[in-house]
């Protein structure tokens, strides 16, 4: 059981650690116009970000608060999720161990 939880832990951490750091480079590299956004790279980081993303935009879309705010907060909203669930994460392995 031991090994198990140790296998399922580290490889949803480190999933949800890729995602964050595809996240923050989509994040810096949108701030930079001259980046094209069709070539093959930066099409797999929308891709992969967006699939984490859009849940989370559409659950905060149905909100009437946050729909009617000015900026798309769902890419914060996204990432202190999935900071959450790391942490959540922690704990219940902490238990298995």
């Amino acid at each position: 059981m031991r090994i198990f939880a140790y296998i399922v832990f580290y490889s949803l951490n480190g999933a949800i650690e890729i995602v964050t750091l595809l996240m923050l480079i989509r994040a810096v590299l949108s701030w930079f116009p001259v980046v094209d956004r069709s070539s093959k790279i930066m099409s797999f980081i929308y891709m992969v970000t967006e699939a984490v993303i859009s849940p989370v935009r559409r659950f905060l879309s149905r909100l009437p608060s946050v729909s009617r705010f000015p900026i798309d907060i769902s890419f914060l909203a996204t990432y202190l999720l999935l900071h959450f669930v790391q942490i959540v994460l922690s704990s219940v392995y902490g238990m298995f161990r």
